[in-house]
């Protein structure tokens, strides 16, 4: 599976946020495109993630929340166990 389709949703100043990209990109590998969207940018994104970002998705599957869980994102990749 391509890694494309990749997006972390995000918050300004979200520490937890800029955890997840560093790990995500470190998991998914350098050349991975992996979009940020910052749900204060849009009223319903707001309203369906709350405060509960950081949430990664994959072709519009949710992978984890808050932390990166890197053996989930592996398996959802395609990736071998490491």
């Amino acid at each position: 599976m391509s890694a494309a389709g990749l997006v972390i949703y995000t918050r300004r100043d979200c520490s937890l946020c800029e955890q997840m990209e560093a790990a995500v990109r470190e998991v998914a590998g350098a050349g991975a495109e992996v979009a940020l969207v910052d749900i204060d940018d849009s009223p319903a994104l707001s309203a369906r993630f709350g405060r509960d970002v950081p949430v990664l998705c994959l072709d519009g599957e949710v992978v984890c929340k808050h932390f990166l869980d890197p053996e989930r994102l592996r398996a959802a990749l395609g990736q071998p166990p490491a």
